[in-house]
C-alpha cells in the first residue's frame, strides 16, 4: 500500500494519508507534494483524509505537520480534515474554533460530511 493518495476534483486537492510518515525527512517530502498541488491557483479547499491514521507520530514529525497545517490554512479558502475517530475531530475543531477558523477549518469523521463542507458531495473518490 502506498502511504499516501491524492486526487484533484475541481477546485479541490484531496490527500489520503495511509500510513504514517516515521521521519521528519518523510513528512517533509510529503509536506511539500501538499504545498505543490495547493500552490496551484486553480485549488481552493483542502480535503485530508487521516481516517486510515491509527498510530501517533513522533515531536518531530507533529512539528512539520504543524508548519505545514499554518500554510494551508493561509493558501486554501476551506481545509477539512477527516479524523481517525471522535476524540481527534472535537480536538481539532476545539483548535479551530478558538482560532476563530471554524467556518474555514473543520475535522469530520466521515468522508461525506468533509465533502458535504466543502460543497463537492458529487466527487468521487
Amino acid at each position: 500500500m502506498k502511504k499516501f493518495e491524492m486526487k484533484i476534483y475541481n477546485d479541490v486537492f484531496y490527500f489520503k494519508y495511509n500510513e504514517m510518515a516515521t521521519t521528519v525527512e518523510e513528512a517533509k517530502q510529503q509536506a511539500e507534494v501538499v504545498k505543490k498541488e495547493l500552490s496551484d491557483p486553480k485549488i481552493t479547499k483542502f480535503l485530508n483524509d487521516n481516517s486510515n491514521i491509527k498510530t501517533v507520530a513522533s515531536q518531530e514529525v507533529n512539528e512539520v505537520w504543524g508548519e505545514l497545517m499554518a500554510w494551508v490554512g493561509q493558501n486554501v479558502e476551506k481545509n477539512a480534515t477527516v479524523a481517525p475517530n471522535m476524540a481527534l475531530k472535537m480536538q481539532l475543531n476545539r483548535l479551530s474554533r478558538t482560532a476563530g477558523t471554524i467556518d474555514k477549518i473543520k475535522a469530520f469523521t466521515t468522508v461525506e460530511e468533509a465533502m458535504e463542507f466543502l460543497d463537492i458531495s458529487d466527487m468521487k473518490l
